[in-house]
C-alpha cells in the first residue's frame, strides 16, 4: 500500500492474495473499512465502537494521517462483505432517526 493506493485496489489486491477473488467482480462484493475501537472484550477482543466504509476512490493511508480516533481508541482497516456492511449502517440510521435532539 502507498499513499496513492485507493481502497478499491487495496481490497482487490488483498482478495487476490488470500485467493478470494477467483472471478471479475467479486470484489465488488468487498468493501475496505475504517473500523475504530479498543481491546477489552470478552477474551481481550476488540471492540468496535466505529464503521465506516470507505469510499472505493479514497486513499486509507492519507485517510490514516488527517484523521486520528479519539485517546484511547485504536484505529484499523478490515475487509468486509459490502452486504454485511450495508446492513450495519441502515440499523444505525433507523436507531438514530428516532432519536430526537438534545433539549437546551
Amino acid at each position: 500500500a502507498t499513499p496513492r493506493s485507493t481502497a478499491r485496489q487495496l481490497v482487490r489486491e488483498a482478495l487476490e492474495r488470500y485467493g478470494l477473488a477467483p472471478e471479475e467482480g467479486t470484489s465488488e462484493e468487498y468493501v475496505l473499512c475504517d473500523v475504530v475501537g479498543r481491546p477489552g472484550g470478552p477474551g481481550g477482543a476488540w471492540q468496535v465502537e466505529h464503521l465506516r466504509p470507505v469510499g472505493d476512490a479514497e486513499r486509507p493511508l492519507v485517510l490514516q494521517d488527517v484523521w486520528k480516533p479519539k485517546t484511547g481508541c485504536s484505529r484499523r482497516f478490515e475487509i468486509r462483505r459490502r452486504q454485511e456492511v450495508e446492513r450495519v449502517c441502515e440499523g444505525e440510521d433507523a436507531e438514530t432517526a428516532g432519536e430526537s435532539p438534545p433539549s437546551s
